[in-house]
């Protein structure tokens, strides 16, 4: 103890454990990572291309959204007319075709943008319907239409725009079905002229899936699911995918646009995308080829198309408005207000005098639920002997009795 110091050699069994501890060649989890990482690298680009391209498909859909809504602003100021609402789906999907380019002038743009429309109309990719106003919005209340004079134009028929703070005062040609505060209902189209008045678009489109993998597995889970392809297995390398399940309700519609093609004629895998846009008209809608009928319209119910109305039997449906006022079962004994006008035996008669009112009814529409709309059954008051209301641009209208009185 005098004099004699400490060892401090640690014993041999603690040497032997640390020295087994510093022998990483032997142990059994080397390579574990680089295993792990095999194994989460397939899922992690799966997920990560998934959401590339959902993010895309969110970025069309707004986009599309867009261009519906310019489509519809264009129509709604323009009638409705078809060209109207096609050139403004044009000018809408320019940006998102084209993008911004500062070398492309802007008319050459949106011209290349109508070219590319028509040819995803003509393939299928893109398509585009009217569900409101229906055919029963215009048999309810439709009028002659006019021009620009206030002459009426043969053979076309639209819904009064004009004064709607009276729309209380209008009848539907139909018959009314109830009331709406103040507003009469149309029996056929189930519609107040404000409703009526309301354009109603939607777009479908086929948006290309350009993610690689992602893309073309979603719209082969969904072409069977959707009933456009028979149940068929899929795998991704040894990965089995198994076999998707048609669905209970599948879209018919989309079955067209998952493979529609390209200008070249190529298919290309798309995922359909709908959207709808609803404006108020700024003009007196124009009935023309794409306007629906109640069962082909997703904003009615089922319905039958209304029988052809003639331009007697809509003369003979004035004549009898001052009698069904007097029976228990008339509209206006409900609350519905009268439209006041004259009963006449000759439709001609009540327009006569005026010169810018045509002596014989326009042609009617050849659609089975059309009405043959007439300056003497166009839902309207008649125009005084004095020619009130009669110059260039001025529409007939239901107005307070007073008003008509002063002339």
């Amino acid at each position: 103890m005098s004099g004699r110091r400490p060892s401090r050699r640690r014993p041999t069994a603690c040497r032997l454990v640390r020295a087994r501890a510093r022998l990483p060649e032997h142990t059994p989890q080397r390579g574990t990572a680089f295993v792990e990482t095999l194994l989460a690298m397939p899922i992690v680009l799966l997920l990560g291309l998934g959401a590339l391209q959902w993010a895309l498909l969110f970025h069309a859909r707004t986009a599309l959204e867009y261009a519906l809504l310019e489509g519809a602003r264009a129509g709604s100021v323009a009638q409705a007319r078809p060209d109207a609402i096609e050139a403004g789906l044009a000018r809408g999907l320019m940006p998102f075709w084209f993008g911004v380019d500062a070398t492309r002038p802007w008319l050459v743009a949106v011209g290349a943008s109508g070219v590319q429309l028509r040819q995803g109309l003509a393939a299928g990719w893109v398509a585009w319907r009217q569900l409101a106003p229906t055919v029963e919005s215009f048999g309810d209340w439709g009028e002659p239409a006019r021009d620009a004079a206030g002459y009426p134009v043969p053979g076309l028929v639209e819904i009064p725009n004009d004064s709607l703070q009276w729309s209380a005062l209008r009848q539907p040609a139909g018959g009314v079905a109830g009331l709406r505060g103040d507003e009469p209902i149309g029996a056929r189209s189930q519609q107040t002229l404000n409703d009526a008045n309301l354009l109603k678009l939607e777009l479908r489109y086929g948006v290309p899936m350009t993610v690689p993998l992602i893309g073309r597995m979603a719209v082969w889970v969904m072409r069977i699911v959707d009933g456009c392809a028979a149940p068929s297995a899929r795998r991704l390398g040894a990965v089995d995918l198994g076999t998707p399940t048609p669905a209970a309700a599948p879209r018919a519609w989309a079955c067209a646009m998952y493979l529609a093609p390209d200008a070249s004629g190529t298919p290309v895998p798309r995922w359909p995308v709908r959207a709808s846009a609803t404006i108020r008209m700024q003009s007196p809608a124009r009935r023309s080829a794409m306007t629906p009928v109640r069962t082909q319209s997703a904003v009615q119910g089922p319905s039958l198309p209304p029988p052809l109305a003639t331009s007697a039997q809509s003369t003979s449906h004035l004549q009898s408005a001052p009698e069904a006022q007097s029976t228990p079962e008339s509209p206006s004994n409900s609350g519905v207000p009268s439209t006041g006008a004259p009963a006449s035996s000759d439709a001609a008669s009540l327009v006569a005098g005026h010169p810018d009112e045509p002596s014989t009814p326009p042609p009617a529409s050849s659609h089975p639920g059309a009405i043959a709309a007439t300056p003497a059954s166009d839902g309207s008051r008649l125009r005084s002997s004095s020619g009130w209301l009669s110059l260039g641009g001025e529409r007939t209208f239901s107005v307070p009795g007073a008003c008509l009185d002063a002339g």
